[in-house]
């Protein structure tokens, strides 16, 4: 399995991914949008259908830098899962962008009732959540380190 499967939708298997895709709505974007900005309530959340978006965040005095880009079947934002639900990046449609949004409250109730897809989404965001953060890792030592994210020794 790729990364770009590990982390997609289609990670989850067919039928805890109907069940998630059950509570979806549409929702649309333009280039450029805010769709959301680090430290504000994190209260839905997204799995991009199409165009692409990225994830930046705040360095003082400077623009915040872009530490990831979604594109297809990739899920924006992992902050509605985890207490205190505030979003720990920012997001920005980089092109115009179609998405399913979810209600973040409605789906964390349905995974309450079905422990299996439960853990089956937890296991899904936490994937997602670890190669983000590897990924902003490197782009972050890439932008301000003097050496950039080159091979460790």
């Amino acid at each position: 399995m790729t990364v770009a499967t590990t982390i997609s939708i289609h990670a989850l298997d067919p039928d805890h991914r109907d069940r998630l895709m059950g509570l979806a709505r549409d929702a649309s974007f333009p280039e450029g949008a805010r769709i959301f900005e680090e430290g504000q309530h994190a209260d839905r959340f997204w799995i991009v259908r199409t165009g692409t978006v990225s994830l930046d965040m705040r360095v003082p005095g400077r623009r915040p830098p872009v530490v990831d880009t979604i594109g297809h079947n990739e899920l924006i934002g992992w902050s509605w899962l985890f207490e205190p639900f505030v979003w720990q990046l920012g997001a920005e449609a980089l092109s115009p962008v179609r998405a399913h949004e979810f209600d973040a409250a409605a789906v964390r109730d349905l995974c309450r009732s079905d422990p299996p897809l439960d853990a089956a989404v937890a296991r899904w965001v936490g994937r997602v959540l670890a190669y983000r953060l590897q990924t902003a890792r490197n782009r972050l030592l890439d932008l301000y380190a003097p050496y950039g994210s080159g091979a460790w020794s």
